[in-house]
């Protein structure tokens, strides 16, 4: 099981491949390929910001429970 697992980069910059090496991990794992994504943007952020860079991405598992709720979501959180 992934949930929990976190790749944070917050001193680096992604780049192409290392972000396609991330997705590809969580794509491997039952609960991370059929994860619902969703982008984390900053509190108190400019609202004139158009850009962000990935901070970290982590598998969470989903605390609403229902069979119309999916289990797990990929957190994209930029900054």
């Amino acid at each position: 099981m992934v949930c929990g697992a976190t790749f944070n980069m917050s001193n680096h910059w992604y780049n192409t491949k290392k972000l396609m090496q991330v997705l590809t991990r969580f794509c491997e794992s039952e609960e991370g390929g059929d994860a619902r994504v969703q982008m984390i943007l900053p509190e108190g952020r400019n609202p004139m910001q158009k850009e962000f860079n990935i901070k970290e991405i982590k598998l969470i598992e989903n605390k609403l429970i229902g069979p119309k709720y999916e289990k797990y979501r990929l957190m994209i959180l930029v900054e």
